[in-house]
């Protein structure tokens, strides 16, 4: 019987292989300097973005409130204005009219058109116009 002896092959051929670790210097620095920016750049948008989400919806958010706020206000309104009609009937039914005041209004006429003097009579309790009033004026 023969006896085979195996001796342990050292590579000296300095040829790059998969399964060795080897340094291309500058090369891979600079991938790597490039890969980094890469992702930084990524990060930077990816934080911009979440900003402009965010930003978005604090807007809404405030769109809504202001929307809600809106809404209360012409509920309130709406009820005011009933409880204004259902006040003015009511003082309607009970004023007598004995305190008038009187406002003026005059149109000039032209050359085809008499002269209006106007006086309207309205309540001072209530508002409610009374009466009224035209004299005319003549083609002088």
């Amino acid at each position: 019987m023969s006896h085979h002896h195996y001796v342990d092959v050292i590579d000296t051929s300095k040829k790059k292989t998969m399964a060795h670790h080897y340094d291309d210097g500058p090369d891979i620095v600079a991938t790597n300097e490039k890969i980094k920016e890469k992702q930084d750049e990524i990060t930077r948008l990816e934080n911009e973005k979440q900003r402009l989400i965010e930003e978005e919806e604090t807007k809404n958010k405030r769109a809504l409130e202001l929307s809600d706020r809106l809404k209360e206000l012409k509920e309130s309104r709406d009820k005011t204005v009933q409880e204004i009609i259902q006040v003015t009937l009511e003082l309607n039914r009970h004023c007598t009219h004995e305190k008038i005041r009187t406002e003026h209004r005059d149109y000039p006429g032209g050359y085809l058109d008499r002269a209006e003097h106007w006086t309207d009579y309205f309540c001072t309790i209530c508002g409610v116009k009374v009466d009224e009033q035209v004299k005319y004026g003549g083609f002088g």
